[in-house]
C-alpha cells in the first residue's frame, strides 16, 4: 500500500470534506493508495511542503503554483471550488468606503504568497502597490478585531462569520474581487511533475478518490460533516454544516456546471498569470502547468456535468 500525503491549505474542516472522506473511507485503497491529509503548517505552506519533501501533494491554487520557486516542477490537476472565497472587510467608522481609502493603512494577509488577489484589486482601483502595508496575519482575525489592521484577508465561509459575531454587518464594508474581475481561485490539487511522469497510476488513484469523496460530501452532507467533526472534534455541527453549504455553492457553479466537478478551468490560471503581469510586470510561462488528463480519465459518475447540475 502506497501512502500519499496531501498538505491542506488550512486546518482540517469542511472546506476539505471531500479529501477527508477520501482518507477516512479509504477510497483510493482499492488502487493500492492510502491518502493521508495534513493540516495547515504556517512554517511550510501548500506547495512548499512538496518542495521540502513534507508532502506528496498539496491543496493549493494556480496562483500558488505560478508564484512558487519552480512552477515548471508542479502540475495543477483539479479544482473543486470555482470561485474565490476571499473577502476583505473594513470598518465604515474608520472612514473606509472604497479600496482607495485603504491607502496609507495596514492590511493583514496570510503569509506564503497569499496576497496576489488583494494587490490586484488595489492595482485595478488605482492604489499603488506600496501604498498599503501588508502584514502577516495569523490563523485568527484577532489583529483586525483589535484594530491593528484596517482590513484582513478572510474567507466568506469562515473568518468573516467570526468578525460578524463581534462587529454588526452594517458597520462593515466588504471588498472582494467580483466587481473588478480580480478574483483569483484559492482551490486546487497541485502535484509534482515528477510524480505525474513516474507514477501516473498513483496520481489517477488519488484524483479518482478525491472526486468520489467530494461527490459523497455533496450528496450526503451529514456523512461529510461527521467525518469533519472526527477530524476536528472541537468544532460544532453548525459550523461545519454552514461551511460545507458555502463550499458547495462555491463549487457547483461556473465550469462545474458546463464541464463537471473538479474541472481545472484554464481561465483560473490565466487570471493568476494576468494578475502577476499587471501587478509584478511578469508571469511564468503557463504552458504545460495545467494537466487535465487525470480529471478526464476519472469515472464519469464523479465528474459529470449532469450530476453537478442536478445537485445544484
Amino acid at each position: 500500500m502506497r501512502d500519499i500525503s496531501i498538505r491542506l491549505l488550512w486546518h482540517k474542516q469542511a472546506q476539505f470534506a471531500g479529501y477527508l472522506l477520501a482518507e477516512e473511507l479509504g477510497l483510493a485503497e482499492k488502487n493500492g493508495v492510502r491518502i493521508r491529509c495534513q493540516g495547515l503548517d504556517f512554517a511550510c505552506k501548500h506547495v512548499n511542503a512538496i518542495f521540502e519533501g513534507q508532502a506528496d501533494m498539496a491543496v493549493a491554487s494556480p496562483a500558488h503554483l505560478l508564484e512558487s520557486r519552480d512552477p515548471a516542477a508542479l502540475r495543477w490537476l483539479l479544482s473543486i471550488q470555482q470561485q474565490s472565497p476571499l473577502v476583505y472587510p473594513a470598518r465604515k467608522s474608520d472612514g473606509i468606503a472604497t479600496l482607495a481609502d485603504l491607502a496609507g493603512r495596514r492590511a493583514g494577509v496570510w503569509p506564503g504568497h497569499e496576497d496576489l488577489e488583494l494587490r490586484w484589486m488595489l492595482h485595478r482601483a488605482g492604489v499603488a502597490d506600496d501604498a498599503v502595508t501588508r502584514i502577516p496575519m495569523p490563523d485568527t482575525v484577532a489583529p483586525f478585531l483589535a484594530g491593528e489592521t484596517a482590513t484582513g484577508q478572510m474567507t466568506s465561509y469562515h473568518e468573516l462569520h467570526v468578525v460578524e459575531e463581534t462587529i454588526p454587518h452594517d458597520e462593515l464594508v466588504i471588498f472582494d474581487g467580483r466587481a473588478s474581475g480580480t478574483q483569483i481561485l484559492k482551490d486546487g490539487l497541485i502535484v509534482p511533475a515528477s510524480l505525474v511522469e513516474a507514477e501516473p497510476e498513483i496520481v489517477q488513484a488519488v484524483v479518482d478518490a478525491v472526486l468520489e469523496g467530494w461527490t459523497i460530501a455533496f450528496d450526503d452532507p451529514e456523512r461529510a460533516i461527521a467525518a469533519c467533526l472526527r477530524a476536528r472534534p472541537e468544532r460544532s455541527h453548525a459550523e461545519e454544516s454552514a461551511q460545507l453549504a458555502a463550499i458547495r455553492a462555491l463549487s457547483l457553479t461556473g465550469a462545474t456546471l458546463t464541464e463537471g466537478l473538479g474541472f481545472p478551468d484554464p481561465a483560473h490560471m490565466e487570471a493568476a498569470a494576468r494578475a502577476m503581469r499587471e501587478v509584478e510586470g511578469a508571469a511564468p510561462d503557463t504552458a504545460g502547468l495545467r494537466d487535465p488528463r487525470f480529471w478526464q480519465a476519472a469515472p464519469t459518475v464523479f465528474r459529470s456535468a449532469s450530476w453537478a447540475e442536478g445537485a445544484a
